[in-house]
């Protein structure tokens, strides 16, 4: 079977994480995003410099992506991809791998937006990653729309309920794949 590799996008604390997360339960597929990278770097390496921990984050990313990919296994990729930049990469994924691009672009209300950042920093979680910064001084190739892949799209607003469910069908119907439970 040809393997899908689910390209999550959209600005930071649009939701793709929330979204990605069950959704690659749900399918059974690994999920790849550069959160996870960049917070083992800065938990190995807490002294990194941010300009540095970013770009190596995405290396990683992309790297594990085609390993998965190569095996012959669909993935779901999620991060606030910078248009216009990583674009050749995922479509090289899915070139080498012979894979079928599928694409869920999250957004919510800029409000929503910040107010979900906000408390992502006020929690402290994770640091390195959870930053503070205002939503409108990101440039135009941070996430503001979908990435030019030429696949298939679904735009969904996060801030709406049923979106785990509307982003689970879309995928089952462009896959043909059978669906299994929804993880409760």
């Amino acid at each position: 079977m040809t393997p899908t590799l689910l390209v999550v996008s959209g600005l930071p604390a649009a939701g793709k994480t929330t979204l990605a997360a069950p959704l690659a339960q749900d399918l059974g597929w690994p999920l790849v995003t550069k959160d996870d990278y960049k917070g083992l770097l800065y938990a190995h390496l807490p002294e990194l410099p941010q300009a540095r921990g970013g770009p190596l984050s995405f290396a990683l990313m992309f790297h594990v992506a085609g390993v998965i990919l190569a095996a012959g296994t669909s993935a779901v990729i999620e991060t606030h991809f910078h248009r216009g930049v990583s674009e050749p990469h995922l479509l090289g994924l899915a070139g080498a791998s012979g894979a079928r691009l599928l694409q869920l672009y999250c957004g919510a209300p800029l409000d929503t937006l910040r107010a979900r950042h906000a408390a992502r920093v006020a929690a402290g979680t994770r640091p390195g990653i959870d930053l503070p910064f205002e939503h409108a001084e990101l440039p135009p190739h941070a996430g503001w729309s979908p990435l030019d892949l030429g696949a298939p799209l679904l735009r969904l607003d996060t801030a709406q309920p049923g979106t785990l469910e509307r982003a689970r069908q879309w995928v089952t119907e462009q896959t043909g794949e059978g669906r299994r439970p929804i993880a409760q």
